[in-house]
């Protein structure tokens, strides 16, 4: 049995991912705040594999939960609650990947210490390694994109970042992503879990750890359903400051501003992305259906990544 260390897990990643070393319980975790994070490396003659993750959910919540597959095939979801599951497979090389799929509002991710906490994983033989670089895509957002409510409307339990619209296009762009993404967030509205606004959460990784932007290739925002409360000209300011930042954070990455499928602040979103000479993402007609009105379901959810892969592939080429 040769054991990988949370430490050891985080040398497999690429850097500044929104995974990090955090004390949980006083013991080491490697610790994400974010729904729809993902690990990605490669097995060399491992045939068992067992991920070790701490039951980490509020008092108040059902059970986070955790996605996986191999190479690419069929997801399977675990429980945290279960605090271990087994992934089995053939000696030859395979690409294992595994995503936080499943939390609530309750988890007070931001400075309560709920958010998702992988202890190790154990192997019985062989190695792990960095898997193949393949392009990045950070996805700055809400619920939409962190990936809520696609299956149902069950907490946690029907949530699905795997095979969102992100998910989606992830996986028909054989690219992989960074997901900056909290349920009820905006520039002007805080999300839950205690996660502040969009200028917080994209500077942090949680109350008390900065976070270092990563290089991706594309930055992608959909962000403003949620600001819907607030008047056009506080959010007309308050976007406008929020693009200022990510293209001062991310100034060799190409970055590109969706409309909400809700289409709402259209006008000004528009507006502002010419102001900064940055390329608008049309989405009016990318989904019609919903879980809740608001929420794309699974087909709405597979749909507008279909169509979010015909931008995004011709700025990847």
């Amino acid at each position: 049995m040769y054991h990988y260390s949370p430490s050891s897990i985080y040398s497999l990643i690429p850097s500044n991912s929104r995974w990090f070393i955090k004390q949980i319980n006083q013991r080491p975790t490697l610790y994400t705040t974010n729904l729809g994070s993902r690990l990605r490396f490669s097995t060399s003659n491992v045939t068992k594999l067992t991920i070790n993750v701490l039951d980490n959910r509020n008092e108040l919540s059902p059970s986070q939960i955790y996605a996986w597959r191999v190479d690419n095939n069929q997801w399977h979801r675990e429980r945290a609650s279960q605090h271990s599951w087994q992934i089995t497979c053939s000696p030859e090389p395979h690409l294992i990947e595994v995503i936080t799929a499943g939390n609530t509002d309750f988890d007070q991710v931001w400075n309560g210490n709920e958010g998702f906490a992988i202890t190790s994983i154990d192997i019985d033989q062989g190695t792990l390694s960095l898997a193949q670089t393949v392009p990045v895509i950070d996805f700055i957002g809400d619920s939409i994109t962190a990936g809520c409510w696609v299956n149902g409307r069950h907490a946690s339990y029907d949530y699905r970042p795997e095979t969102n619209y992100v998910g989606t296009a992830v996986d028909l762009l054989h690219a992989t992503d960074v997901r900056i993404a909290y349920s009820a967030g905006g520039v002007l509205r805080q999300a839950t879990g205690g996660v502040p606004t969009a200028e917080q959460f994209l500077r942090n990784l949680d109350a008390t750890t900065p976070w270092q932007p990563n290089n991706p290739d594309l930055v992608v925002i959909n962000l403003g359903v949620n600001d819907r409360r607030f008047s056009l000209e506080q959010f007309y300011r308050a976007y406008d400051h929020f693009l200022g930042l990510v293209i001062e954070l991310f100034p060799t990455s190409s970055v590109l501003v969706m409309i909400p499928f809700s289409q709402t602040f259209a006008e000004q979103i528009r507006d502002l992305a010419a102001k900064h000479h940055l390329p608008i993402i049309e989405t009016n007609g990318w989904c019609s259906t919903y879980t809740d009105g608001l929420h794309p379901d699974q087909v709405g959810a597979s749909k507008s990544g279909h169509s979010l892969t015909k931008v995004l592939s011709k700025l990847l080429k």
